[in-house]
């Protein structure tokens, strides 16, 4: 066994060498480009301008001054048309009502449209009835051409750009944004973008063409940067992504931003988006709401102050480059780190006796299968599952088995990174699979194995099934299923269960110090030192601490599966969550060694009861 275990522990040593080349490219193409662009929400500024009596690109100027940069100008619809004064729209149901009261009889055609135009200036419609051919009719009445629409398509239906609104925004500087939408039967898919935009960031849940007309699209898009909206899954977006220029955005809603969000927050957010997940593209909704006091003073600070914050961390704010990351990986290199992965899985086989050893083997290679398909991501989530389960595994239950245990997951971090890594995954328009189970397998794979250690596996179920039911038991267990849930809970960008105001000011102030470090690190690091320390508690309970312990190790494979956060981020965050979580464990070992104590003698003090 033990030359079998220096074998594996060789070829991991080797493969360290092919994934140490691809780490040291991925740093360099993570520190080339520091350009990021502030495009504010075009629709947003047009109801807040119209809320304080200002002319959008007035506001839009002022704002300019103040540090913003671009502009994201929304395709028009019927509705617009009709709101610039360069088209009559209207519902049918609304011609028929006016028609009646005026005392006309309409034409059956327009009697049955769902939505009715007719031009007010030459050549407005042209972009609209170009693309909307389905349905459509014509008819002459009162001395007008009116278009008839089938259904309700007054605030939906493209209408097509506003150039010379493109042509005024491009005049004043401003970087350049197109927001195209999508309808049924839609003709000449992509023909009208605008090329004065530097960006399309599509409408809705669907992209323009979907599901129909997405060649269309991509053959029109080569000339932009199509942006995918960070939480937003939208319909086409996968089958097009990998052939044409991309990147992402981080947005808020307009009700988070009008009642959740202090112009100090959101520029918080923004910039821990481009230092710690690469965004590129900050979208700015301004608020529309007074609900968090002024609406024209609230985004003129958060305009100047998160330009002013973006500059002072080196980033250079401006238009985008199409090629957004300038990182190139090698199938041999990948390759041959996979080498490394692979050992590191008959490595944990090790840990486990008998048949145990085959059936964790293939229980995990399958795992890694089922979830990230015959592909590199099966080995990056086997990485991830793998690693943060050796150190523990392996090394002896003393507080030096925290740094042992860090190192293997360090190990296998830059493992995962070279066989996952590649520009789709650092974009995170190809995320890591997986990201629940790396949450979960390790710590019950640790616990597994623990439990190996004393009994057979029908020797458990058989103690557990007699085990008489305590009070003690009960509360106990129900404190591991609340912890373990919510863990769970907490997970992801948009958690079930949110981050309360404590936490927050803690991360506020952790930001301020350093990069913020991830709390399930500094918690599973600081309990599995009172589980390394404290060598007289029941084994069960050692078991739970450590196991939180791997869980730690495991949210450090968790940030390196995280491709679009660089990797000195993550490696930075992993150091000072070893270093605050080691200081926390100190601090809770001294505090559970005292309790223990006092109770101790709490319980030795009362007299033992009556038979």
């Amino acid at each position: 066994m033990r030359a079998y275990r220096t074998l594996l522990f060789v070829l991991i040593a080797l493969s360290l060498v092919p994934a140490g080349i691809l780490a040291a490219r991925r740093i360099s193409a993570e520190g080339s480009e520091r350009t990021v662009t502030m495009l504010m929400d075009g629709q947003a500024l047009i109801e807040q301008a119209g809320m304080l009596g200002r002319d959008p690109f007035d506001l839009a100027l002022e704002y300019q001054a103040a540090g913003l940069n671009g502009i994201a100008l929304y395709e028009q619809t019927p509705e617009s048309l009709a709101q610039q004064g360069r088209a009559i729209a209207m519902l049918g149901t609304e011609a028929a009502a006016a028609a009646a009261l005026a005392g006309i009889t309409l034409p059956q055609e327009l009697l049955s449209a769902g939505t009715l135009m007719s031009e007010l200036e030459p050549g407005a419609l042209a972009p609209l009835l170009a693309k909307n051919t389905a349905g459509h009719s014509q008819l002459e009445f009162l001395g007008r051409t009116w278009h008839a629409f089938p259904g309700d398509s007054f605030s939906t239906r493209p209408a097509g750009p506003d150039l010379a609104q493109f042509d005024r925004y491009l005049a004043a500087g401003f970087d350049l944004a197109y927001r195209p939408r999508n309808f049924p039967g839609l003709v000449g898919v992509g023909g009208d973008f605008p090329e004065q935009a530097n960006y399309l960031i599509h409408t809705g849940l669907e992209l323009q063409g979907n599901p129909d007309s997405l060649d269309a699209l991509v053959e029109a898009s080569q000339g932009y940067v199509t942006v995918v909206i960070e939480g937003t899954e939208q319909a086409g977006m996968d089958e097009v992504i990998d052939r044409i220029p991309s990147t992402r955005l981080l947005s808020f809603s307009q009700e988070y931003v009008n009642r959740g969000l202090e112009p100090d927050d959101i520029i918080e957010k923004y910039l821990l988006a481009a230092a710690e997940r690469g965004m590129r593209i900050m979208y700015l909704r301004p608020w529309t709401e007074e609900h968090l006091g002024n609406m024209h003073a609230n985004t003129l600070e958060m305009v100047s102050g998160l330009r002013a914050s973006l500059e002072l961390e080196g980033y250079t704010v401006g238009p985008l480059d199409f090629q957004v990351v300038d990182y190139v990986t090698s199938p041999v290199l990948r390759a041959l780190s996979a080498v490394g992965v692979v050992a590191g899985l008959l490595l944990l086989a090790t840990l486990y006796p008998g048949a145990w050893a085959a059936v964790i083997a293939i229980f995990m290679a399958l795992l890694a299968a089922v979830a990230g398909g015959l592909h590199w991501d099966a080995l990056a989530l086997s990485a991830a599952l793998v690693f943060p389960v050796i150190g523990y595994g392996l090394l002896s239950e003393r507080l030096g088995s925290l740094l042992g245990a860090t190192l293997f997951s360090l190990v296998g971090a830059v493992l995962l990174a070279a066989v996952g890594s590649d520009t789709d995954t650092m974009m995170a328009i190809s995320p890591f699979k997986g990201v629940a189970a790396t949450l979960v397998v390790p710590p019950a794979l640790y616990l597994f194995h623990y439990a190996l250690r004393y009994r057979r596996p029908a020797q458990w179920v058989k103690s557990l099934w007699n085990q008489p039911i305590t009070i003690g038991l009960v509360a106990l267990a129900l404190v591991a299923a609340a912890v373990g849930g919510l863990v769970l809970l907490r997970r992801g960008n948009f958690p079930v269960i949110g981050v309360s105001e404590i936490e927050l000011a803690l991360r506020s102030w952790l930001n301020e110090l350093f990069v913020r470090p991830r709390f399930k690190e500094l918690i599973g690091h600081s309990l599995a030192v009172v589980g390394l320390l404290l060598p007289r508690l029941p084994a069960w309970l050692r078991a739970g601490l450590l196991a939180a312990g791997v869980m730690a190790q495991a949210t450090i494979l968790n940030s390196f599966s995280h491709y679009h956060t660089p990797l000195l981020i993550s490696l930075q965050r992993t150091v000072i969550a070893l270093v605050l979580g080691l200081i926390g464990g100190l601090l809770l070992t001294l505090l559970v060694r005292t309790a223990m104590n006092l109770g101790r003698r709490w319980l030795d003090s009362a007299p033992e009861p009556e038979a």
